[in-house]
């Protein structure tokens, strides 16, 4: 007999047959079954392989060992029926069309015999050894302190057990006689009302498992490849139309030639401008809609073309009513992962200010029907939607109410910059921000701001004059996370008195006004993107600071059935006692308090009938709302017992009231309010 002989021993042999034991058990029946395979391949084929050293001394060894090896073999020794059945869809439809019962699958079963591995034990020196079949050959595992001297005797051995058992145990295996059920498709993996309910328990993680995993598929191939196609295509048909001359062909040098405004006033008729960035991909038209407000602005979801795209498209915040005349030209843009749209913005600088890109863009250029401009860079900068990362700096300003307030926010946006710009600034001049989104922190802005270059006036800046600034002015949360305090802001007028201010080259006797800042502390409707859904509120140079609120009077109305019972004026804060309502009668029915309803603040809640006292912030209105309960008419015997005493006759009968109120089945809860 053809014999192969391994062994697992301590201590791994050169010509690699043996395997040291001492290697992790997830290693070792990894390689025993690959060297098995192996000689399972090789020709002559061995009838029998020896393993030495292969366990312990003990049977729970072994099987812990081996058991993967006899699963595998049960597996190759045999091959399962068919039990895939095919769904008749043609039927189905068919019998759907003429509203007949759809033909489905009857369940039916197949009986198989199965394969079980027999061990046999074999006595080899007085030990005990393990022989079962393995593929087409036989597997003798030894127990360690067992040598394999004599193969051809162990082989005998080995040959005369199965021959002894071979009526009961064919081929090494005994067969046990299974079902299994024919399924189709549909029945395999959709819950059927006939399953078990940890089947349809299975098959229902298993489809939801599914789901997500498309959905999520699909997310994933529709942001990084379908969506960002999109946009290129539209972005290069509108870069043909706007390039586009007047013999139909495209202009090759784009710096320098002229927009066809007609071309893409015919396509859409918002459009304003045309802005380009240098160094970046920002090369788009700007688009205002007529109908945009605080609560929505049309291109935010849409693109040039008015379809509807998660790029969006670069257009004017409402709040710029003029346009591209406002005093302040609010332009916003995505900041999307491929950097298209406004993403480039965020080239000017993170956490701190990227001087080399700045001296490669210190402006840039916008194109109207009207003209060309150019807008040198004032102020890079990052801000904050909300407030609880700091002080809200409402940056979202098309017009103002002087020059005194406009310079003011001018002041305010060169102290929070990232880069010290060497351009002048005065009350005469136009401003353009260009704002998208970033993520310093959550939801962020990166803000660009640039004024209109003055007539006669050079369109170079010179860069070298720039520099970073270190005390540049962040939201609260910047310095929570990093450490330092925060710069006090002044005023205006204040940093130029006191020779802090060398930007500006104005008229100082001309700014008259207030220099109050239009302040928004609402959260945006849209945290995700580049606006704030407030409109920002501006007042009067000539009015006067609001009143602080803690120092005003508040009206505090309590009604109950229609009357006041309290109807007074307090002050801020404070308490006023609720008084006790007492449960009255009317009829067949007693009123008990419920709960008190409180509007205040604009809201209206209710609280329970068991408060004491309110606090008062603001104009209050309590009214109480009652509980109704049917009184309980009382039996005879009870009514004939007052009769006895006249004193005691009293006291059931006023106890007697409660109860009825109480009984479940005779109350009828009500709310009622007079």
């Amino acid at each position: 007999m053809n014999t192969l002989v391994l062994s697992l021993a301590k201590g791994q042999s050169k010509d690699k047959t043996e395997y040291s034991s001492r290697r992790k058990g997830s290693r070792l029946p990894f390689l025993l079954k690959r060297e098995l395979a192996k000689a399972l391949r090789s020709e002559p084929k061995p009838e029998l392989i020896i393993i030495e050293s292969a366990f312990g001394k003990t049977e729970e060894d072994f099987k812990s060992r081996f058991a993967f090896l006899i699963n595998s073999a049960e597996r190759k020794a045999q091959t399962l029926p068919n039990t895939r059945a095919k769904t008749d869809f043609k039927g189905i439809l068919k019998a759907l069309k003429n509203r007949e019962k759809p033909p489905f699958h009857q369940p039916e079963t197949v009986t198989y015999e199965r394969k079980k591995t027999h061990i046999f034990r074999v006595d080899i020196d007085g030990e005990t050894s393990y022989a079962f079949n393995y593929g087409d050959s036989k597997l003798l595992a030894l127990p360690e302190g067992v040598r394999a001297d004599d193969p051809d005797a162990l082989a005998e051995k080995v040959s005369a057990v199965f021959e002894k058992n071979a009526e009961e145990y064919p081929g090494g295996y005994s067969l046990i006689e299974r079902e299994l059920k024919v399924t189709t498709f549909f029945e395999r993996h959709f819950p059927l009302k006939r399953d078990s309910k940890s089947e349809i328990i299975r098959k229902s993680v298993m489809l939801a498992a599914i789901c997500v995993f498309i959905v999520a598929a699909y997310m994933f191939v529709d942001n990084i490849f379908l969506q960002p196609m999109q946009n290129a295509a539209v972005q290069s048909e509108i870069q043909t139309i706007a390039y586009q001359q007047e013999g139909g062909s495209s202009s090759v040098n784009k710096k320098n030639a002229k927009l066809n405004w007609k071309g893409l006033k015919a396509t859409n008729g918002e459009v304003r401008g045309w802005i380009t960035v240098n160094d970046t991909q920002i090369n788009y038209p700007i688009v205002q809609h007529k109908g945009d407000n605080k609560d929505y602005q049309f291109y935010l979801h849409h693109n040039f073309k008015k379809e509807p795209s998660a790029y969006g498209a670069i257009f004017i915040d409402y709040r710029s009513k003029k346009g591209m005349k406002s005093k302040n030209v609010v332009i916003h843009g995505h900041s999307m992962d491929d950097a298209s749209m406004f993403g480039d913005l965020l080239k000017y600088g993170r956490t701190s200010a990227d001087m080399g890109f700045y001296k490669k863009a210190p402006s840039f250029k916008i194109s109207t029907p009207d003209g060309a401009e150019t807008y040198k860079i004032i102020s890079v900068f990052k801000t904050n939607v909300y407030t609880h990362q700091g002080e809200y700096f409402d940056f979202y300003c098309g017009s103002f109410k002087s020059r005194a307030q406009f310079m003011n926010y001018v002041y305010n946006l060169r102290v929070r910059s990232l880069i010290n710009c060497p351009v002048t600034v005065n009350e005469r001049d136009q401003l353009v921000t260009l704002v998208t989104c970033s993520y310093e922190f959550r939801d962020f802005r990166t803000v660009v701001v640039a004024r209109k270059c003055r007539k006669n006036e050079s369109s170079s800046v010179d860069v070298g004059a720039a520099s970073p600034n270190g005390s540049a002015v962040w939201p609260q949360c910047y310095y929570s996370r990093y450490g330092g305090a925060r710069p006090a802001i002044s005023t205006f007028k204040k940093a130029l008195k006191g020779g802090k201010i060398k930007w500006y080259d104005g008229n100082k006797k001309t700014l008259k006004g207030s220099e109050q800042l239009p302040t928004s502390y609402k959260i945006p409707t849209e945290p995700t993107t580049a606006t704030v859904s407030t409109q920002p509120t501006t007042t009067k140079a000539t009015e006067k600071p609001t009143v602080d609120p803690k120092k005003q009077m508040y009206t505090i109305q309590i009604r109950n059935r229609g009357k006041y019972i309290v109807n007074k004026k307090v002050k801020y804060n404070t308490n006023v006692k609720v008084p006790k309502i007492k449960s009255f009668k009317k009829g067949k029915y007693t009123y008990s308090l419920l709960k008190w309803k409180v509007k205040g603040f604009g809201k209206r809640r209710y609280i329970t009938r068991s408060v004491g006292t309110i606090t008062v912030r603001g104009n209050v209105k309590m009214a109480a709302i009652y509980k109704r309960t049917r009184i309980k008419t009382p039996s005879k015997p009870a009514a004939t017992k007052p009769k006895a005493t006249k004193p005691k006759a009293t006291k059931p009968q006023t106890k007697s009231t409660p109860k009825a109120t109480e009984a479940p089945k005779a109350t009828e809860a009500e709310e009622q309010e007079e």
